[in-house]
């Protein structure tokens, strides 16, 4: 919510609803992130109404709403998604939840990425691509030759790179990230236009595809790296098709997310595996997913009446209130 008028419009809607559902208000839930309007909002309703305020980590709302959704009460959640504000005030989007009865925990992420210039990393993916492959061979010569495609051109280029080389840049454990620097290195998209733009056409592009790179994933510890992913793309670029490339890429993020999730659950002794987040709406990523839980003798738990992507993040954000936030 960045215009004021929407901001105004929000608080104005949420005022109305409580007051023609006549509800007694026993908490205010919002997102974490100490910047948001919507979460100004929520703080000045919860201070006029004399109610307790929840500030929720987004993607705990999203695997919240998933396991309440489905009617269960203990799940390893795998939220992927392009950002949300974390617990340590750093960007996640890749992340592997443990839920009970009794809290929501972070076992396992993505490997953070450099996010050279923030929100813009995000417009233009070539940054990302930049930030991932820094220390790649022969990556500066592939960067110039599409500086065209930033603003600023060259200039822009070179300060990116001054930037990760003096480390002035976020991380980010964002799936959707790694999603947009592959759409810029397969040069399928340097600029997105629309929410989850890049990423989408990554998918589109997959379509009917194969994979092709032979690397598994890579896993330290409780950590997916993708460094080797993006590298391997990089030295095929030449060799294999865009489409099963992609293809490729998709196959690798849902193998190795899956494969955390599963070892998780076992040593949790969990059952279900649920997958939320925007990525979610990705079929094939999702179907590949569910074969690798289900392989393994576990539940796959999707999302039917709620959406994967923001659209649910209230409904989750509720859920959690309820549930954990006494």
């Amino acid at each position: 919510i960045e215009k004021v008028e929407t901001a105004e419009f929000l608080e104005e809607a949420a005022k109305y609803l409580m007051k023609i559902t006549n509800v007694e208000v026993e908490a205010v839930a919002c997102d974490l992130h100490p910047t948001f309007n919507s979460a100004r909002i929520a703080e000045k309703i919860a201070e006029e109404l004399g109610a307790p305020l929840i500030k929720v980590q987004h993607h705990y709302a999203h695997i919240a709403g998933l396991a309440a959704e489905a009617g269960i009460r203990e799940l390893i959640g795998i939220c992927c998604d392009g950002f949300g504000y974390g617990l340590d005030g750093k960007a996640w989007g890749g992340e592997i939840l443990y839920v009970n009865e009794d809290e929501i925990t972070r076992l396992a992420h993505l490997q953070p990425q450099p996010m050279v210039g923030g929100d813009l990393a995000a417009k233009y993916p070539i940054r990302m691509v930049a930030g991932i492959l820094r220390d790649t061979e022969d990556i500066y010569s592939w960067l110039k030759n599409r500086s065209s495609l930033l603003p600023h051109g060259e200039i822009e280029l070179n300060l990116i790179l001054k930037q990760l080389e003096r480390g002035e840049f976020t991380e980010t454990t964002s799936c959707g990230r790694i999603l947009d620097a592959a759409s810029a290195l397969l040069d399928i998209c340097h600029e997105r236009t629309y929410e989850g733009e890049p990423a989408m056409k990554v998918e589109a592009t997959a379509y009917g595809g194969r994979r092709v790179l032979k690397l598994k994933p890579q896993i330290e510890g409780h950590v997916l790296r993708t460094t080797e992913l993006l590298e391997e793309v990089y030295v095929n670029l030449k060799n294999h098709s865009k489409r099963d490339l992609a293809f490729s890429v998709e196959e690798y993020v849902a193998e190795g997310v899956a494969s955390l999730a599963v070892e998780l659950a076992k040593q949790h002794r969990v059952d279900y595996v649920g997958f939320s987040g925007g990525v979610a709406y990705n079929e094939h990523i999702s179907e590949a997913i569910r074969k690798i839980v289900e392989k393994r003798g576990l539940k796959f738990v999707s999302h039917n009446s709620v959406p994967p992507g923001d659209g649910g993040v209230s409904f989750g954000q509720a859920v959690y209130a309820a549930e954990y936030g006494k």
